[in-house]
């Protein structure tokens, strides 16, 4: 029995709106066009990873203990967003979601899984938890990395596992088989850069909100690839270390804490451009992430052929 199930459901109020994942696929614009809504609750921090509870960390708070740090300002809106992409690649992300939430709505977003993937290692590197230089070597090292997983300061060790970061075939399997398709919606990234507010309208309609809304959101993309201006800085406001939190619960509230992270986070930031995938390693990840291109085309009923032949994100 995993920790959240040991939770009653009645103690805490849990988030009922998820954007699941999978990371680098457009989760992050999402949830900020979506938390536009007046009857959509967005915490400050887009991913507060309450469930996941199988992937490798030390010393982690409860679900329960998360939710009520970062749900506590979740009024009268019809609905609370969680947008931890984290649960995509959990296996107990999606009973222990609705074990909390038997009402759940996930929304799952996908994109070409070699541009996801290219994307990823740039984002752990920014990070700090992706140490080798080049995409290759990351790949090359998979199944030494999965073979000795340990908790680690930057993040979860298993965000390395691009394999199992990216199979959609069985990470979409493993949602509907315990949440359901009734509940669960895959969407493209392809079609929020074509028409963000076509999709947007879909989900509000969908929720029973009110899709005018759709046409008043901001539709500016967010978290593109960036930089830190003082790698310490980030890392203090990214992965504080435990002496840190220690000192700064005793002077301020959750809430505070969390809105001053995101806030120095910010400003530290600058926009960057990644450097092009090259062609044999598209090559290799086309190859590698075949069944799962394959998959998506079965369920979504549509050709993805352009996959298969290079980035257009």
């Amino acid at each position: 029995m995993t920790q959240a199930t040991k939770i009653s459901r009645h103690k805490v109020r849990y988030p009922n709106l998820f954007l699941a994942g999978a990371p680098k696929c457009g989760t992050t614009s999402l949830a900020a066009w979506l938390g536009q809504h007046p009857e959509i609750f967005a915490p400050t921090v887009k991913e507060p990873i309450l469930f996941a509870t199988d992937l490798t960390q030390r010393d982690r708070p409860l679900p329960e203990e998360l939710a009520q740090r970062h749900f506590t300002r979740w009024s009268n809106e019809k609905y609370a967003l969680d947008g931890s992409t984290h649960y995509f690649y959990s296996r107990s992300a999606a009973s222990e979601i609705l074990t909390a939430r038997p009402d759940a709505r996930v929304y799952v977003l996908l994109r070409n899984p070699a541009d996801a993937v290219h994307s990823m290692f740039h984002q752990l590197k920014f990070n700090g938890a992706e140490t080798l230089d080049t995409l290759e070597q990351s790949l090359d090292m998979e199944e030494a990395r999965s073979a000795t997983l340990a908790p680690m300061r930057f993040g979860f060790p298993e965000n390395l596992l691009y394999r199992r970061v990216f199979g959609y075939r069985e990470n979409i399997g493993n949602m509907l088989r315990t949440i359901g398709r009734e509940r669960l919606e895959v969407l493209l990234l392809d079609d929020l850069i074509d028409n963000p507010q076509a999709v947007v309208s879909s989900i509000f309609e969908k929720l029973a909100l009110d899709p005018s809304i759709a046409s008043q959101i901001d539709y500016a993309p967010q978290n593109s690839a960036k930089r830190a201006r003082l790698r310490l800085i980030h890392e203090i406001a990214s992965y504080p270390p435990p002496w840190i939190g220690h000192f700064s619960r005793r002077l301020l509230p959750s809430e505070t804490r969390s809105r001053f992270r995101e806030w120095l986070k910010k400003m530290n930031m600058t926009k960057t451009q990644n450097p092009n995938l090259d062609d044999a390693t598209r090559s290799r990840l086309n190859t590698m992430f075949e069944d799962d291109i394959a998959f998506v085309e079965r369920f979504l009923e549509r050709d993805l052929t352009h996959w298969r032949k290079g980035s257009r994100t």
